[in-house]
């Protein structure tokens, strides 16, 4: 049976149309994955920052897969022998991920802490942290015409075969006079007072690395008034 040429012009009309429709597909799929690559960076490119917290003056963005939000201390859902917050916290960011598990890693947190009690520039950017004698004194501060913050490293303590490391940062925000602390913390246990091989070190690099998150979750705290890098001394 012979075809007619219409029929034939059908056909051809029908590949060209699976044709144009295959490939939209296939370049719309590539435009999606591309789109999520995006958002989402490898984790090979640092945590994803994908949360804020907001008090009406600061904005707290934190990577939610490495850190929780806690406002009180039923809240914070891990348990060690030094906490990631001490007492009194308004928010406490703490580490939540598995990657030091078996070592003598114990807990990693920000204490944030609005100080109603330091409503002056000075008593802000200038009071030593708790338990710290009264001729302590900042050893790093900035000033800008919205705010002005200071730094108090090495803020640590230790008992019981326990021990923590961190630094104690102060912001006082001009427009309302606005005082708030950010406290880090690393605390670890004494590596030597396990018994050989049963636990891992963890290390002066992890350390590090942990702490380097510390400071990217402080790095990108924001005023309301849209100034950001608060910390850089």
């Amino acid at each position: 049976m012979k075809k007619s040429p219409t029929a034939g012009l059908v056909l051809i009309c029908i590949g060209c149309a699976i044709i144009l429709v295959v490939g939209f597909l296939h370049f719309k799929n590539r435009s999606s994955t591309q789109q999520v690559s995006d958002q989402n960076p490898p984790a090979s490119g640092g945590p994803v920052f994908d949360t804020t917290v907001s008090d009406g003056t600061i904005i707290v963005s934190y990577p939610s897969l490495q850190y929780g939000l806690a406002t009180n201390r039923a809240q914070v859902l891990v348990t060690s022998y030094i906490p990631p917050c001490d007492e009194g916290f308004s928010y406490c960011l703490y580490a939540t991920s598995s990657a030091y598990k078996g070592t003598n890693f114990e807990s990693a947190g920000i204490r944030i802490q609005k100080r109603t009690d330091l409503a002056a520039e000075r008593a802000c950017l200038n009071t030593p942290p708790a338990g710290f004698d009264a001729s302590v004194k900042p050893d790093a501060s900035t000033s800008t015409g919205a705010y002005a913050s200071s730094k108090f490293a090495q803020v640590g303590d230790a008992g019981a075969g326990h021990y923590a490391n961190g630094s104690l940062y102060r912001l006082f925000y001009r427009k309302n006079s606005s005082c708030y602390e950010f406290e880090t913390r690393i605390g670890e246990s004494q590596f030597m007072n396990y018994p050989a091989g049963t636990i891992k070190e963890f290390t002066v690099a992890d350390r590090e690395a942990v702490q380097s998150q510390l400071v990217q979750i402080l790095d990108k705290v924001t005023l309301l008034s849209g100034d950001t890098h608060l910390f850089a001394f």
